[in-house]
């Protein structure tokens, strides 16, 4: 889903695109067909002209461009104590991060039996020396499906093992929920499975969880945003700061900008609020 949009400059009209759709640069491609002129004395002005492709997966799910800008016309439903459901998921899973600090995980139902996990402890040092990656991964697997049961949230889950990388890819009619804005309910999940899978096995394992194929998307969300803002920081000579991103997203966006000529990147702030800016030379 693409459209044109055209002002006096090549700022306004992205400015003007954006809030159309009701959208940030990071959801949208943007392509300079027309970088516009000024004239002389009113003789040969022309507008500057771009287009604005959607790459957010979540976005890419409305059936026309039309359907997506006329989306906020349409109320959502929120629920009595003014949490939205995508929030709600989100801060359930972050509060079984928390509590896992504090508490050993065990199952939330002592009397539902699920492949024999009815009086899982957590594993003593002998235990943890003992279990290896294969069984951890399928521990953590597991206990990350009952997290997800706990949300209300249909589901299946598959493991994959790719040396040190545990691989839990999920499957849900409501893969939207379990995402969340930008990926956000997804990477609280994975630090719930990575602490997890931390606390049973001893030697060093990496989790990556992904439903339906979204890190490749958000990938290529990701690698077309570092080009929007790269153009950007060279057309403005300013520093574009973006959104604080987790380390993993930071690295990918790293990479693609090392390899723009002209700009230079660092990052700043701490932890989960670090971002990147992007300068020209």
């Amino acid at each position: 889903m693409d459209r044109v949009y055209r002002d006096e400059t090549v700022d306004r009209a992205i400015a003007k695109g954006l809030e159309e759709l009701n959208v940030s640069e990071a959801d949208v491609k943007i392509d300079v067909e027309e970088e516009g002129r000024k004239g002389l004395l009113g003789f040969g002005k022309k507008d500057a002209a771009v287009r604005l492709t959607i790459i957010n997966p979540e976005l890419k799910l409305y059936d026309s461009i039309e359907a997506l800008a006329a989306r906020n016309m349409e109320k959502t439903e929120i629920d009595v104590s003014g949490i939205s459901p995508e929030n709600e998921v989100q801060e359930q899973a972050s509060a079984h991060h928390n509590t896992m600090e504090e508490t050993e995980p065990v199952p939330p139902d002592t009397e539902v039996q699920e492949d024999a996990l009815v009086q899982e402890e957590m594993p003593d040092e002998t235990g943890r020396n003992e279990m290896s990656i294969e069984e951890a991964a399928e521990e953590t697997r597991r206990y990350i499906d009952r997290v997800i049961r706990d949300m209300n949230i249909e589901r299946s889950s598959e493991v994959s093992i790719r040396q040190n990388e545990v691989q839990i890819e999920l499957s849900s009619p409501m893969a939207a929920k379990l995402i969340g804005k930008r990926g956000a309910t997804l990477n609280a999940l994975q630090e719930v499975a990575q602490q997890y899978f931390n606390s049973i096995y001893r030697s060093y394992g990496s989790i990556l969880l992904d439903v339906e194929n979204y890190r490749e998307k958000r990938r290529e969300t990701l690698e077309s945003l570092a080009v929007n803002m790269a153009k950007k920081a060279q057309r403005t000579n300013r520093p574009v700061r973006l959104e604080a991103m987790p380390s993993s997203e930071r690295k990918i966006m790293h990479h693609v900008l090392s390899r723009i000529e002209g700009i230079e990147t660092h990052s700043e702030g701490s932890e989960p609020n670090r971002y990147i800016v992007i300068e020209k030379k």
